[in-house]
């Protein structure tokens, strides 16, 4: 038996030093994927959006209200235009992502306190960012009517504290858990490198299978249909291994600065099944039809939607029933929930046995893969 799967093993690590395919497949390509990731979002947090300015009133108050505006670290005001229409030929463009204009009358309309609106059109079709300039947009908004608020109290009260329980009659504190600073490295990296490794798992696994079916060395490779899923196991096992310490060098550089909460040891565990999981797939996959390019075909259809099924930047409670089938159809879906409750929540190992055991269940292709397979071979 373990003669079988020493044999397998040595076949394709053979196999890997003779086909730089192969070996870019589990180094260089995954590497480069991953470093290129986290360049992309190393900043972390979205800052200088910028904007267009349409001052109507240019008076001093103005001036202030976009003083604070531009001193908000989201917002640029990159341009002042003179008319809307000149800011929206920028706005479509793309060298603005919104525009600002103050109305007319804005310092008088204020001072006599006749409520003027300053109107905001942003560029909703990017709805992230849509969403942040809204937010920052509103709160600077609604600071700069604070303070003109504040100064027309205390001129009334002649008392600061007053002053302010009557622009401010109800505090609120809110205290945002787990991704503290709001950090869209922790937020976007932590589910995009997970999408790009299974990935990478599929691909490699069909090249692997594939290329010793479209050179027709099966036969030499398996010569009976005995011990198939030995030699499966040991034809799957530099792989297996090589992206299991793929998934935990990534793991490392990403909580190395990063507070971990739970157990390193279960996300590992639940990182290696998943490993195992996706190459079973891929294996699938390929004994559907035993065609090179049409299991390629397929494992990218499979894999490549992943990252939109993952419940990170799209809420599982607002999918339908098709999106959360698919997305229970992924083992990576698991893996990420299974990362996200250790990683920041800490959950009880008890917690983690339903993503576990969802994750191991689809682990049960290995019956059809060598039904398959013995199938193939005894033509």
């Amino acid at each position: 038996m373990f003669n079988i799967l020493r044999d397998a093993f040595s076949y394709e690590i053979n196999s890997i030093k003779n086909s730089w395919y192969k070996l870019s497949l589990i180094t260089v390509l995954p590497l480069v994927s991953f470093a290129l990731i986290i360049a992309i979002f190393s900043d972390g947090v979205v800052r200088d959006m910028p904007m267009v300015v349409v001052d109507k009133d240019k008076s001093k108050l103005s001036r202030i209200l976009l003083t604070n505006i531009n001193s908000s670290p989201t917002i640029e005001i990159s341009q002042m235009s003179n008319s809307v229409k000149d800011a929206l030929d920028l706005l479509k463009t793309g060298a603005a992502y919104g525009i600002i204009i103050v109305p007319k009358n804005f310092s008088k309309d204020t001072l006599l306190q006749i409520q003027p609106k300053v109107t905001v059109m942003l560029n909703t079709q990017f709805i992230l960012i849509g969403k942040i300039l809204t937010s920052a947009l509103t709160s600077t908004i609604m600071y700069s009517s604070a303070e003109v608020e504040y100064v027309e109290s205390l001129v009334d009260m002649q008392n600061p504290h007053s002053a302010m329980k009557s622009i401010s009659p109800i505090g609120m504190q809110i205290t945002p858990f787990f991704n503290t600073y709001q950090n869209y490295f922790y937020f976007l990296v932590s589910a995009l490198i997970p999408s790009i490794w299974q990935i990478f798992i599929v691909i490699a696994t069909l090249v692997s299978v594939g290329k010793m079916f479209k050179y027709k060395k099966e036969m030499e490779f398996f010569k009976d249909s005995s011990n198939i899923s030995l030699k499966l196991l040991g034809l799957m096992l530099p792989y297996t291994l090589t992206y299991s310490l793929l998934g935990l060098v990534y793991l490392m550089y990403m909580y190395s600065s990063w507070e971990f909460a739970g157990s390193f040891a279960i996300l590992v565990f639940g990182m290696f099944l998943t490993v195992i999981s996706y190459q079973l797939i891929a294996l699938f996959l390929f004994v559907t039809g035993f065609d090179y390019a049409r299991s390629l075909s397929l494992g990218a259809v499979y894999t490549a939607p992943a990252f939109a099924f993952l419940g990170v930047t799209f809420p599982v409670f607002n999918m339908n029933s098709i999106a959360i089938f698919w997305r229970d159809m992924l083992p990576i879906s698991h893996y990420v929930e299974l990362q996200i409750s250790q990683a920041n929540y800490g959950s009880d190992i008890f917690m983690e046995t339903n993503k576990l055991l969802a994750i191991l269940a689809f682990w049960i292709l290995i019956i059809p893969v060598v039904y398959m397979f013995k199938k193939r071979l005894s033509r």
